[in-house]
């Protein structure tokens, strides 16, 4: 799901609406979990300041609190290795935490750790 098409749909849609989508958007996000458990980029772009968090700031539907909640316990549930690489300012420009390289090591240094 792109944010940017929620940002546009929920201009022009009631809370109910938007309430079903976001339903929908939380089973998939806790499939992604499952599936995927270290798609930190995913996490990354929807805690963006322009994203969820603007969302809630701007709207308060208690379907989006909801999504934002879960969106950061599972990112909190991801080992440290996949936390504070990046993030995105409230113009949408990307923002490096760490060099490149600083992130590559200690994601290889996450799969070396636990190899099975």
């Amino acid at each position: 799901m792109k944010v940017y098409a929620l940002r546009g749909l929920i201009q022009f849609s009631d809370e109910k609406s938007i309430e079903k989508l976001i339903s929908t958007f939380k089973i998939t996000l806790a499939k992604r979990e499952q599936t995927t458990p270290y798609n930190y980029q995913e996490y990354e772009l929807l805690k963006r300041k322009n994203a969820l968090p603007f969302l809630v700031e701007k709207y308060n539907y208690p379907s989006i609190k909801e999504l934002l909640q879960q969106v950061n316990e599972q990112y909190d549930r991801m080992p440290a290795a996949f936390k504070g690489h990046f993030t995105i300012d409230e113009a949408g420009n990307f923002v490096h935490l760490r060099t490149p390289v600083e992130s590559s090591k200690m994601i290889r240094a996450f799969f070396d750790e636990n190899k099975i």
